[in-house]
């Protein structure tokens, strides 16, 4: 049940009232309707009454009605203060416009200054939104039907954490997503902004689907939707973005055109949302459709730049941000009092920033992270008790220090990353069952951990990411079923262990990554094809390997190694042009070969250290410019040079090639001081000699 307020002139339209708040009654709402627009001194009880209701219905005839004299510059007449009453906040408003005139007496149409007030008035509303048109009781009721369902169902779309809700949105994204480590916080960015359009559109199916008359197709899609299939809805919503522009083409009416578009635009909307989770590409598809029938909305710009900087589009994903600019700048300079202008604008400065990171130009990054962080200290200043605003800080000063670590300024960014953590501890403070601030928080823990390992601070950078794992693991306990969580979790074993490895704690740091080992172990359990978690495995038996060389139990180590191989070969075949797995695939080689050479199996090692060359030698041949890839293939030549099983002359070769690659990138001044290992080349060449 709903509390659904009626409004309209009373005179032209006492019997449509009438028969409106009969349907309302018999339908099992709570009709709002005790007053008669007539007087000033129910003004601002009317207005209140429209604050308190649900749904708003407007009903458009010929009369303006009562403009009460005192502060009303606009003189707008009572009914229509309560249209932008309704429309500023924001309430599911249904429109139903008479087309015919019963008694012209009582209309206005024969005095041509309030013709024009009534004609203004509803040209007002047909650019806000479709209005529904009836010539009698019957297509008054099928308009109201309509309109009241749809606007009910979507009155809450559900709430976010509804359990229906959460049911059909884990469905259609279990193991769908992936957790790419570059694109995993962009997916998270993406989903977060799509989550009230996405229970929009499931309101709206479900709405659809339960209306008098409804078709086989439209319930199918709502049932499909509880299986997690969001095809059929899609299907449905593209039908109603399909009907919504053609009706606005076939209007003839410039408002009518354009309040049609705005619905297309808003049922594209909802179906980038719905198709995100399973098909990136028809998701931007909608988007662009929503920008083709309404141009210029901001978050309809925001939302194709984040798809194109996913798909790796940067250039598409660039004009897009920097058309959510043009739109943000211009309504700011308007109205530079408008605060949520202000955050638009500063989430434009954000996202172009982002692109700028991914392309390279960590200066004009830097630039526009900090026009952000301007807008936001201001906007955070006004009031600390906005929730929104204070996090967008902290995202500011997180940013900011990213960028300052990339280029050396490590103190600086410390510092960076401390404001953020100050901010998310009082948020988190506010709400210790926000899930999304409790990650957060956990998140400036590991960035200042991050810093402090640069630093040297090692007992430092451990407590650090001890605090981080804390909270990774309360989080974690709560829904064990979170992919999402769990893997922050296993990362954060992995950081501790980097931490007492580095502090010489081996049995400390085994334990640690062979708990980080039993959360990949289940991840890639789930799915075998998710290629982060498949990834996350094989680190791991990486690191437990080299703990157990540490430890004398070459065995095992080898073991763990012979894991790690068997995944990476499997992700390097998925894909011969990733260059991080291929290698992966070469490192894995090399420490294989390590550990048969302390063995005693060197022909083992040599096969070993022979394809760990091969794939080092196809890498640098891509890039001659990077300088990691010259310097692996310098240590696959020491390793074999350094190998007995050789004869003295391959393994001068080898050892002679490495001295040359390390002398090169020395005079080009590209060697990294902590891999310059010309010293021992020029020591293994004096011992052959």
């Amino acid at each position: 049940m709903a509390k659904v307020y009626v409004s309209s002139t009373v005179a032209d339209l006492e019997p449509e009232r009438r028969a409106v708040i009969e349907w309302l009654v018999q339908a099992r709402h709570q009709p709002v309707h005790s007053y008669l627009p007539d007087s000033d001194t129910v003004r601002d009880s009317c207005l209140a009454d429209v604050d308190g209701c649900d749904v708003y219905v407007v009903l458009l005839g010929h009369r303006y009605g009562f403009q009460p004299p005192d502060g009303n510059p606009e003189r707008l007449s009572i009914t229509h203060m309560e249209y932008r009453r309704a429309r500023d906040g924001r309430k599911p408003c249904v429109a139903l416009k008479a087309r015919g005139v019963r008694d012209l007496a009582v209309t206005d149409l024969l005095d041509a200054a309030r013709q024009a007030l009534v004609l203004r008035f509803q040209q007002e509303v047909e650019a806000d939104r479709r209005v529904a048109l009836f010539d009698d009781e019957g297509s008054l009721i099928k308009g109201l039907s309509a309109g009241v369902q749809e606007a009910v169902a979507r009155l809450a779309p559900p709430p976010l954490d509804d359990p229906q809700v959460q049911r059909i949105i884990a469905r259609l994204t279990t193991d769908k997503l992936g957790l790419e480590e570059e694109n995993a916080e962009l997916r998270r960015q993406i989903a977060a902004l799509n989550e009230q359009l996405t229970a929009e559109a499931i309101a709206r199916t479900v709405a659809t689907a339960q209306a008098p008359g409804a078709s086989p197709a439209a319930r199918d899609a709502a049932q499909a939707l509880q299986q997690g299939d969001a095809a059929p809805a899609l299907a449905l919503l593209r039908e109603q973005e399909r009907e919504a522009s053609a009706a606005g083409a076939a209007t003839g009416s410039r408002y009518e055109e354009l309040a049609d578009r705005r619905r297309a635009a808003e049922l594209a909307r909802e179906q980038g949302a719905l198709a995100f989770a399973v098909d990136v590409r028809a998701s931007l598809a909608a988007y662009r459709r929503a920008d083709e029938h309404d141009p210029g909305d901001f978050w309809t710009s925001i939302r194709i730049g984040d798809l194109q900087r996913l798909r790796g589009t940067l250039d598409e994903a660039l004009a897009a941000y920097w058309l959510a600019f043009e739109t943000a700048s211009a309504q700011t300079a308007q109205d530079p009092a408008d605060t949520q202008w202000q955050r638009n604008l500063s989430v434009s400065h954000e996202r172009i920033g982002n692109v700028l990171v991914a392309q390279g130009d960590l200066l004009g990054a830097l630039q526009a992270y900090r026009k952000s962080l301007d807008i936001r200290e201001t906007l955070a200043g006004r009031d600390a008790g906005n929730i929104q605003w204070q996090r967008d800080l902290s995202v500011s000063h997180d940013r900011i220090g990213d960028m300052l670590v990339a280029q050396g300024e490590l103190p600086v960014a410390l510092q960076a990353y401390r404001k953020s953590l100050d901010i998310r501890e009082a948020l988190a403070g506010r709400d210790a069952g926000n899930a999304e601030w409790q990650r957060n928080l956990s998140v400036s823990h590991n960035k200042i951990g991050d810093v402090l390992v640069a630093q040297g601070d090692l007992p430092g950078a451990l407590q650090a990411y001890r605090k981080s794992l804390d909270i990774r693991e309360a989080l974690a306990g709560r829904n064990a079923g979170n992919p999402e969580w769990q893997r922050d979790l296993s990362v954060s074993h992995e950081r501790i262990g980097d931490m007492l490895v580095a502090q010489g704690d081996l049995p400390g740091a085994l334990q640690a990554y062979r708990k980080s080992l039993d959360i990949a172990e289940t991840l890639a359990g789930r799915d075998a094809g998710n290629t982060q978690w498949q990834r996350d495995l094989s680190v791991s038996h990486n690191k437990i390997g080299d703990v157990l060389v540490e430890l004398g139990d070459l065995p095992g180590a080898l073991q763990a190694y012979r894991k790690d191989l068997a995944i990476a070969e499997e992700l390097a075949g998925r894909d011969f042009g990733n260059t991080q797995w291929q290698r992966d695939l070469s490192v894995s080689h090399d420490k294989i070969g390590d550990v048969l050479v302390a063995q005693g199996d060197l022909p083992g090692a040599l096969q070993a250290y022979r394809k760990s060359l091969d794939i080092a030698e196809a890498l640098a041949g891509r890039d001659l410019g990077s300088v990691q890839w010259q310097l692996d293939v310098a240590v696959s030549c020491g390793k074999l040079g350094g190998l007995d099983l050789l004869p003295p002359g391959q393994r001068r070769d080898h050892l002679e090639r490495g001295a040359r690659i390390l002398a090169a990138l020395r005079l080009a001044g590209r060697l990294p001081p902590n891999q310059d290992w010309t010293a021992w080349f020029d020591q293994a060449l004096k011992d052959l000699a």
